[in-house]
């Protein structure tokens, strides 16, 4: 039997965990995150004084805190107030670092207000997820950028990231729907819809040993997207 799946529960009910690197709740995600702001880095440096980003779905502050770091104003917004809670404590007293909660498909700031949004591991727990790229292009001003981070619809992918990882507690059962994962033909399609434009795809590979060491997963960049992906998208298509 099949049970509950993309609990979104677990982001509140964990939500004092999302800190705890080595925990069974936010060790893959701490080690999925090394990925996404290596990306970020590769794209954009980092020094990112003079840049506005918006963290949709932003969790407990794992992507968001980082950037604030580098020097760009962040805001990070996401349903789960116990989330929002942990992650306005963690980040107190950095700069530039706000959160509230919020709906990414609606998060309530100015048109044009941002340079970078960021949307990572978010997308695929979203009813009518392409309404969160809707929201990203009115927040970009022309030419931003928007990373997404998110699933591949494959067998691969269910077999790997959901069947595997939840049976061995890599990740918390419940916490993915495979259906609700999104192929990138998908994602630039709606993306194109939205008036973002698919820039390029970024592949990633699994890293064994590091994952059987760490128990948690942990992820390297790589040709394959059949698992999971990152793609950079720009505003200004329409």
């Amino acid at each position: 039997m099949v049970g509950l799946r993309n609990d979104l529960g677990l982001y509140d009910r964990h939500a004092d965990a999302w800190w705890d690197a080595g925990g069974s709740f936010a060790g893959t995600l701490h080690g999925v995150n090394r990925l996404r702001l290596a990306h970020l880095r590769e794209e954009l440096g980092s020094d990112l004084r003079g840049l506005v980003a918006v963290d949709l779905g932003c969790g407990g502050g794992l992507l968001a805190e980082p950037m604030a770091a580098m020097g760009a104003t962040v805001v990070g917004i996401d349903r789960s107030a116990a989330s929002i809670t942990v992650a306005r404590e963690h980040g107190a007293g950095l700069a530039g670092l706000r959160y509230e909660v919020g709906d990414a498909c609606d998060p309530g700031m100015p048109d044009g207000c941002a340079d970078l949004v960021t949307c990572a591991d978010l997308l695929e727990h979203v009813d009518g997820w392409p309404r969160v790229l809707d929201a990203a292009s009115r927040l970009l001003r022309p030419g931003g950028r928007m990373y997404v981070s998110t699933l591949n619809r494959t067998v691969a992918s269910r077999m790997l990231a959901v069947h595997l990882a939840e049976t061995l507690r890599l990740v918390p059962p419940g916490t993915h729907d495979p259906d609700r994962f999104i192929r990138p033909q998908e994602l630039a399609a709606a993306a194109a819809t939205a008036g973002l434009r698919l820039d390029r795809l970024l592949g990633q590979r699994l890293r064994l040993i590091a994952t059987i060491r760490s128990w948690a997963v942990r992820l390297a960049p790589g040709p394959s997207t059949a698992i999971g992906y990152g793609a950079w998208l720009v505003n200004g298509s329409r």
